[in-house]
C-alpha cells in the first residue's frame, strides 16, 4: 500500500526500526500501513476500491453564498 507521510513517524517491528519524514510517499506492507494510519501520521495514497462519497454534501459557508 502506498502511504503519504503527513507527520514524522517511527515504526519498530520485526524488520527493525524505520523512520519516515513528512512529505514522503512510501510503499509499505499492510501491517506497517496500519501502524502509520493508526498514529495519524499518514494518508493512503491509493484510492481504496470500496470507498464511496459521503452521503451528506458539504455545508456552504457564508462566503460561498455571497459569490
Amino acid at each position: 500500500m502506498k502511504i503519504i507521510i503527513t507527520r514524522p513517524v517511527v515504526i519498530t517491528g520485526d524488520g527493525g526500526t524505520r523512520s519516515f519524514a513528512p512529505g514522503l510517499t512510501v510503499e509499505v506492507d499492510a501491517a506497517t500501513a496500519e501502524q502509520i494510519l493508526t498514529q495519524q501520521a499518514g494518508i493512503a495514497a491509493e484510492p481504496v476500491a470500496n470507498t464511496e462519497a459521503p452521503a451528506t454534501p458539504r455545508r456552504r459557508k457564508s462566503a460561498d453564498a455571497e459569490t
